[in-house]
C-alpha cells in the first residue's frame, strides 16, 4: 500500500492546478500525473491501476453510486469524465497507439488507458481517432499563457543565389520577417445526467455517455482547423490558401490538376500527402480511375522523376469546404495549434433535482506557419496560365 487513497483530492486539485497554469498549461493524465509523482520501494513509477487497487475501483464492476459514496474516491469522477471525453476526441487512442510503438517495456509518462483495454473494442478506438482528425492536419500542439499570441512570420521574398563576378560585392537576398496576432477561443460545453440514470451503472458503462462530448468537441476542433486552412487566422484574409482552377470543370478536380499542384508543392519542398473535401468531392476523389482501379503494365516511355512527386494518400471528409473545393495540405508545415488551456471537467451534484452536472472546456485554436504549405483547387473555375485561375506570386518556386 502507498497511501495514494487518502491523497485522491490532493492529486485531482494539483493535476487541475497544472492544466490551468497561467504561464505554462499542461494536458496532465491521471497516469502520467501518478507516474511522476509516486514510485515503489524500487523508485519504479507507479500507475493509475495502484491508485484504483488501493481505493477497490473496478470501472467494469463498480457502480457510480459506490464511487459518489466513498469521501475519497468520489473526487475521481471529473477524471473519469474527462478521460470518457479524452477518448471521445480520439486523444486517449492516440496518446495508447504512442505507447504501443515504443515496444514493450517502455515507459512513456504514464499515458495508459483509464479504460481497461477489454472494456473498449480496437473498432471503437479507430472510429473516435478517424472522426476527430484535426491532430492530423498540425503540426504540434503548443501550450501558450494566455489567448491573444503573437506569433512569427517568415517570408523568403528574394534569397535565391544569385551569379556573382570574381571580387565583386556579393548581392544581398531578403527575407522578411514580422508577427501577427492569433486569437484562441474558448469552447464549452456543460451537460446534464440525471443521477438516476447513471448511479447503478458502472464506471464503464456510464462513461459511455460522456464519450459523445469528447466526439461533438472533436469535430468542433476538425473545424476550427479546416477553416484555419483555408481561410487563414486573420481576419482581413491576408493568410488565405492559394486557389487555382481546373482544366476541365465538367470534370471538377481531375488527375491532371492533382499532379499541377503537386508539381508546384514539389518545387517549394513541400509534401502534399493530404487531401481535404466534403462528401460529394470525396466521393469524386475516391472514383478517379487513377484512384479506384489497379493500374496494371509499363509505360511506354519509363520516366524516373528526380524529384518524385508526392501524391496525397489520405483524405479528411469535412463539409466546412464548399462545393466543388478539393484542399492538398503539407500537415508538416501548414498549421500549429495553440492552447491556453488544455481540457478541463469541472462536475457538480444538483441535490434538489437529482441530477450530476458536468461542464467540459478548452481554450485552443490554429495559426499558420508556411502559407504556401497548401492549395485549394476549384472545380468549377477553368484552370489558365498567368490569370486568376493560376497559382499567386506568392507560391512561385524559390528559384523564379
Amino acid at each position: 500500500m502507498y497511501g495514494l487513497k487518502a491523497k485522491v483530492r490532493e492529486i485531482v486539485l494539483a493535476m487541475n492546478a497544472i492544466r490551468g497554469h497561467q504561464k505554462t498549461p499542461r494536458d496532465i493524465t491521471l497516469g502520467t500525473y501518478i507516474a511522476e509523482n509516486f514510485k515503489d520501494g524500487n523508485s519504479k513509477p507507479l500507475s493509475a491501476n495502484h491508485l484504483f487497487a488501493e481505493c477497490g475501483v473496478n470501472v467494469r464492476s463498480t457502480t457510480v453510486d459506490e464511487l459518489m459514496a466513498d469521501e475519497d474516491n468520489k473526487h475521481l469522477l471529473s477524471e473519469l469524465i474527462r478521460e470518457s471525453v479524452r477518448r471521445g476526441m480520439g486523444v486517449s487512442q492516440r496518446e495508447a497507439m504512442r505507447a504501443a510503438s515504443l515496444g514493450p517495456g517502455v515507459f512513456d509518462g504514464g499515458n495508459e488507458r483509464f479504460m481497461s483495454r477489454e472494456v473498449f473494442l480496437d473498432p471503437v478506438m479507430r472510429g473516435a481517432v478517424q472522426a476527430a482528425f484535426y491532430n492530423d492536419l498540425i503540426v504540434r500542439e503548443e501550450s501558450v499563457s494566455q489567448p491573444t499570441v503573437t506569433v512569427p512570420t517568415i517570408e523568403i521574398s528574394d534569397a535565391n543565389l544569385k551569379d556573382s563576378a570574381e571580387a565583386a560585392t556579393i548581392e544581398e537576398g531578403t527575407v522578411s520577417y514580422g508577427s501577427k496576432n492569433v486569437t484562441l477561443t474558448k469552447k464549452a460545453r456543460g451537460f446534464k445526467v440525471t443521477y438516476e440514470a447513471i448511479r447503478y451503472n458502472s464506471l464503464s458503462l456510464a462513461s459511455l455517455f460522456f464519450e459523445d462530448a469528447g466526439r461533438i468537441l472533436g469535430h468542433t476542433l476538425n473545424s476550427m482547423a479546416v477553416n484555419t486552412i483555408v481561410d487563414g487566422d486573420q481576419g482581413d484574409g491576408s493568410e488565405a490558401i492559394d486557389t487555382i482552377g481546373v482544366t476541365d470543370t465538367n470534370d471538377g478536380a481531375a488527375w491532371i490538376d492533382l499532379t499541377r499542384v503537386a508539381i508546384r508543392l514539389n518545387l517549394l519542398g513541400r509534401l502534399g500527402t493530404q487531401i481535404l473535401a466534403n462528401s460529394q468531392e470525396a466521393l469524386d476523389f475516391l472514383n478517379l480511375e487513377e484512384v479506384k482501379n489497379r493500374q496494371f503494365g509499363n509505360p511506354l516511355l519509363a520516366t524516373v522523376l528526380a524529384s518524385p512527386l508526392t501524391m496525397p494518400e489520405r483524405l479528411y471528409v469535412s463539409n466546412e469546404l464548399a462545393a466543388n473545393m478539393v484542399v492538398i495540405n503539407d500537415p508538416s508545415c501548414s498549421l500549429v495549434q495553440l492552447t491556453s488551456a488544455p481540457l478541463m471537467v469541472e462536475t457538480e451534484k444538483i441535490i434538489s433535482k437529482q441530477i450530476e452536472a458536468a461542464y467540459v472546456s478548452i481554450t485552443t485554436g490554429f495559426a499558420k506557419l508556411q502559407r504556401n504549405a497548401s492549395v485549394q483547387i476549384d472545380g468549377g473555375t477553368a484552370y489558365v496560365a498567368d490569370t486568376a485561375s493560376d497559382f499567386s506570386s506568392w507560391m512561385a518556386p524559390y528559384s523564379e
